[in-house]
């Protein structure tokens, strides 16, 4: 089936992904990987649209921050995708230990080392994270792939897990969502997105 829009769940996945980031970068965690993984589907050209799809998004959401960030809340709440990002951090991130405002002048440099990819046995993407890390960057990674991302792969600093998958078996649920393991610094900006039934 052609996919020509995603649900409004993963962009607001998305919303609090690069929130998330913001705070990272605010805590002195610039240095440090952060990732988001979003496990929809095994199928390669459906993995492909949703990350195209959510490039688009992701192109909107950082032209609006590169011309809303340092402007007023009354100017800058009347962009849509600033009001997404705003409704994140108030959902989500209020008691993370900064203003919306200090957030907001930090979303730009979110941007800077942001990277899209399509995780699975035939792509030539990788997620580089050792190469990031020798260089002394903090790889922003937003992984969409499915039984690549659930098996085996390392995904540093996961902060936001998108997945739409599901299995009777629990272990193997655990496994593909990633969710274990400790993570000093940033515990309580992980969040999981799943379905009701999982």
């Amino acid at each position: 089936h052609h996919i020509d829009d995603l649900p409004p769940s993963l962009y607001r996945a998305l919303d609090q992904f690069i929130v998330a980031r913001a705070i990272h970068n605010l805590r002195g965690q610039v240095g440090r990987h952060c990732s988001m993984m979003v496990n929809v589907s095994r199928l390669v050209k459906k993995k492909k649209s949703v990350r195209d799809l959510l490039r688009v998004k992701e192109q909107k959401i950082r032209a609006a921050v590169l011309a809303n960030s340092a402007m007023p809340d009354s100017f800058s709440k009347s962009d849509g995708c600033m009001r997404g990002l705003r409704l994140a951090f108030d959902s989500e991130y209020a008691e993370a230990g900064f203003t919306w405002s200090e957030v907001k002048t930090a979303l730009p440099g979110v941007f800077e080392h942001l990277h899209l990819y399509v995780i699975n046995g035939k792509s030539d993407e990788a997620l580089d994270f050792d190469g990031y890390k020798k260089s002394g960057i903090g790889l922003t990674a937003i992984a969409v792939g499915g039984l690549s991302l659930s098996r085996g792969l390392t995904i540093e600093g996961l902060t936001v897990s998108y997945m739409y998958r599901n299995t009777r078996m629990y272990d193997t649920l655990m496994q593909m969502g990633r969710w274990f393991g400790y993570r000093p610094g940033f515990e309580d900006l992980c969040r999981v997105h799943l379905s009701t039934d999982s």
